[in-house]
């Protein structure tokens, strides 16, 4: 799923310039453009979609939404884990139940079938 926020969603460039709080020369590095560049985009107070994302994931707000998604992902998929744990618990029951059954009615043939899953 594309976690990238809408172009509505984004903080105003000069907010996430000011959150980030680096020095042009710095910011432009990252951002593998001019510092004339990034000046332009500070005056005219916006940058093209991309620079905007990469700006954002270096905000606070935007490392929040990436742990926050980490957070949900890791506690969907510990649940995940408890349940297929019980699910094969209650499988392995009915597997010795069976077995007992079959055991209480075995002829004693040399291929008699055997549900040994452990």
């Amino acid at each position: 799923m594309f976690q990238a926020p809408r172009p509505a969603q984004l903080p105003h460039l000069q907010t996430m310039l000011d959150n980030i709080g680096r020095n042009d020369a710095d910011l432009a590095k990252f951002l593998d453009i001019s510092a004339s560049t990034l000046r332009k985009y500070r005056l005219k107070g916006q940058a093209p979609r991309s620079v905007m994302l990469a700006l954002f994931w270096e905000t606070v707000w935007g490392q929040s939404a990436a742990n926050c998604h980490a957070v949900n992902n890791a506690r969907l998929n510990f649940t995940k884990n408890v349940m297929l744990q019980r699910q094969i618990q209650q499988m392995q029951k009915q597997i010795d139940r069976l077995q007992t059954e079959l055991d209480k009615s075995a002829t004693g043939a040399a291929n008699s079938p055997v549900f040994e899953v452990r």
